[in-house]
C-alpha cells in the first residue's frame, strides 16, 4: 500500500512539473516578446534623444536581440540592423573622459560591449568585420603589462564599476573568436589574461563569478574549475528566485539574467530549480511595458545613484532577456 501511495505521489509530482515546465515554456515566451519589443524602443528613443551609441542602449541591445534571433524569437530586424550600423561606426571606441592619476591606462569600455554584440553575429558584413577589427585595437591597447584591464574606480557599476576581474573577463570574452581565428596578437592578450585571472584571487563579486564561469566554458576549460563556479553562483540565489549585483541589494534583472546567462554556457538544464526559479522570477517582475525594475548603484559608498534610471533599466532588462532566452 505504502508502495502504491509513493507511486502516485511520484507520478503526480511528475505530471505537477512537466505542467510547471510547459507553463514556464508560454509565460517566458510571452516575456521574452515584450521584453524585445522594449528593448526596441528604448533604443530607438535613446538614440534620438541623444545621438549616442552607447553601452547600455546599443551594445546590450544588439547583443540580446541577436541571441534571441539565433533562437528562433521574432525582432525587430530594422532596429537591429539600425544599433548594428550604428555601433559598427562609431569608430574605435576610445573616450575621452580623462583617466583618473592612480589608474591612467583605465580601460574604455565601449570597445568590450561593442565587440561582444558584433560578435553575436554569425555572418557579419565587411562594415562589421572592419569595426571589430578596429575596436579590437583598442581594446588590447588598454590591456596593463599583467594582463589585465584596469577598471575606472570611481564609475558607476556594473556597466562600468571599480572590478578589475569583471572588466578583464569581458575584455578577455572579446578576444576570444579573434584569437581562435589566428589572430597571434589577440591570442597573446587572450592568454596573457587568462594567466591573470588564474593567479589572481577572484574579488568575488556577482558579475566577475558569472561572466568568468563563461569565459571558461567558451574557452573549454576543464569541467573542474567551471563547478565551483556553478556552485557560486547558486548559493547566491535569493528567496525570491532571483540575484542581487551586490550585498544588501534587492534581486534584479541584471543579475539575475547574467545568472542564468551563465548557467546556461555550464549547460544547467531549465529543469533545474535553481534555474526554474530564475526564470520565474524574471517572469514575475517583468513590468507591463516590458522592461524591469532596477535600482542605481552610487559611484562611491554611501552616495547616491543616478537620477536618471533609464540606462541601468535599458541594461537590466536587456540582461533580463539575454538570462531566459539562453537558459530555454
Amino acid at each position: 500500500m505504502r508502495f502504491i501511495v509513493a507511486l502516485v505521489v511520484c507520478l503526480v509530482s511528475t505530471t505537477a512539473s512537466a505542467q510547471d515546465l510547459r507553463r514556464d515554456s508560454s509565460d517566458a515566451a510571452a516575456v521574452i516578446d515584450r521584453g524585445l519589443a522594449f528593448l526596441a524602443r528604448d533604443a530607438l528613443a535613446w538614440k534620438a534623444e541623444h545621438n549616442c551609441a552607447s553601452c547600455h542602449h546599443a551594445a546590450l541591445v544588439v547583443w540580446s536581440l541577436r541571441e534571441a534571433k539565433l533562437r528562433g524569437h521574432a525582432v525587430d530586424e530594422p532596429v537591429l540592423a539600425e544599433m548594428t550600423k550604428w555601433i559598427s561606426e562609431a569608430g574605435e571606441g576610445k573616450s575621452g573622459l580623462p583617466r583618473p592619476k592612480e589608474v591612467p591606462r583605465a580601460l574604455n569600455t565601449k570597445p568590450l560591449y561593442y565587440t561582444l554584440a558584433l560578435q553575436t553575429d554569425p555572418r557579419p558584413d565587411d562594415v562589421t568585420q572592419a569595426a571589430v577589427k578596429l575596436l579590437l585595437q583598442t581594446l588590447k591597447s588598454d590591456q596593463t603589462e599583467d594582463g589585465s584591464w584596469a577598471a575606472w574606480p570611481e564609475t558607476r557599476p556594473p556597466i562600468f564599476g571599480d572590478s578589475n576581474e569583471s572588466m578583464t573577463t569581458l575584455a578577455t570574452l572579446a578576444l576570444v573568436p579573434a584569437a581562435a581565428a589566428g589572430d597571434e596578437s589577440a591570442k597573446a592578450a587572450r592568454d596573457k589574461a587568462v594567466e591573470w585571472l588564474t593567479t589572481t584571487k577572484t574579488d568575488d563579486d556577482p558579475q566577475s563569478i558569472a561572466l568568468r564561469l563563461v569565459l571558461w566554458r567558451r574557452l573549454g576549460r576543464p569541467v573542474a574549475e567551471s563547478a565551483p563556479l556553478v556552485q557560486r553562483i547558486k548559493e547566491r540565489q535569493n528567496a525570491d528566485g532571483g540575484w542581487s549585483q551586490a550585498q544588501h541589494m534587492a534581486s534584479d534583472a541584471w543579475a539575475t539574467g547574467q545568472a542564468l546567462y551563465a548557467l546556461a554556457h555550464a549547460e544547467i538544464k531549465a529543469e533545474d530549480p535553481a534555474v526554474a526559479r530564475g526564470r520565474a522570477f524574471l517572469i514575475q517582475t517583468q513590468r507591463e511595458d516590458g522592461s524591469w525594475p532596477m535600482t542605481s548603484r552610487p559611484t562611491k559608498p554611501g552616495g547616491e545613484g543616478s537620477k536618471s534610471l533609464i540606462p541601468i533599466t535599458g541594461g537590466g532588462s536587456a540582461w533580463g532577456v539575454l538570462g531566459l532566452v539562453c537558459s530555454q
